[in-house]
């Protein structure tokens, strides 16, 4: 989820949306609207397994902050700010780039035929980490919250709690006393269950604890920062690399982005490399600005 987030923000800064269309609107505010076309744009250049794993939160923030963007831009445009000088500049500045950027990508792009079916087998076999799904556990907590500043008294008072449901969630079912009890609103309408998580994510407490049991087992109370976690063991996977298959066009889209810059930048180079430089006028130039 977090790569989503990050992924649609980058886009969202640095990539205009597309203009209206009269396709299905997804929001609107004013005059603004998002529609399908702009998310499924946007949706193109986010990784498919960010996509997938976004929920309904996170595609309903991407909507907001495109509707908001759209808000701004109309805002801007109204009051004339495109105008400005100094805004002007920063436009034909992102223009020459986009133009530079674009020109160089179509004159050093790499052969159709590169990357080969070997040369793909050899960045697979010499790069294993940048393909392993990490090790993940299934978990399933209730969740006791512990009020900021608390006192030594309402820490024991929860601790209790805590062991109590500890206890009970041994003998009976753990479901139902996550639903009753958990105030991690959004497991406990799962039964707790949170799902398959990579090790790294959880909380060093609460992955140590796990380590220790089997599946079916349920943890001691677990004392983090923020409350209580009573945590049930449901199934382990452990880490495992992507079959080529799986990654095959992801690596071969990396390596032909890395020819396409290995080449753009000895293009350069030979476009400048007899070119004369005048030191002292490059001092100056620096001094200056000192």
């Amino acid at each position: 989820m977090k790569k989503f987030v990050i992924a649609m923000a980058g886009l969202l800064a640095c990539a205009p949306l597309v203009a209206f269309s009269q396709d299905d609107v997804i929001a609107r505010a004013g005059d603004a609207s998002v529609t399908q076309s702009d998310v499924e744009t946007l949706l193109k250049g986010v990784d498919p397994r960010a996509r997938q794993a976004a929920d309904a939160a996170a595609m309903d923030g991407l909507v907001r902050a495109a509707l908001a963007q759209k808000i701004v831009l109309a805002q801007a445009k109204q009051k004339g700010w495109d105008k400005q000088p100094q805004v002007q500049a920063q436009i034909e500045q992102a223009q020459r780039e986009i133009i530079e950027r674009s020109y160089l990508a179509s004159v050093n792009t790499p052969d159709a035929a590169y990357p080969s079916d070997a040369e793909i087998q050899a960045a697979y076999d010499g790069n294993p980490r940048a393909f392993t799904v990490p090790a993940s556990l299934h978990l399933a907590q209730i969740y006791l919250e512990l009020p900021p500043n608390a006192d030594a008294a309402t820490v024991a008072k929860l601790h209790k709690q805590a062991d109590d449901l500890a206890v009970r969630a041994r003998k009976g079912d753990f479901a139902a006393l996550a639903k009753a009890n958990s105030q991690d609103k959004t497991s406990a309408a799962n039964g707790g269950d949170m799902g398959f998580m990579p090790e790294a994510v959880l909380l060093p407490a609460v992955r140590q604890a796990a380590a220790t049991l089997k599946p079916g087992e349920v943890s001691a109370p677990i004392q983090t920062p923020t409350g209580f976690h009573v945590v049930k063991l449901i199934d382990t996977k452990a880490a495992t690399v992507r079959p080529l298959p799986e990654v095959k066009e992801q690596i071969r889209a990396m390596l032909r982005t890395q020819r396409t810059q290995q080449n753009a930048q000895a293009y350069l180079a030979k476009l400048t490399d007899k070119a004369p430089i005048n030191e002292d006028a490059l001092k100056k130039a620096v001094a200056s600005t000192q």
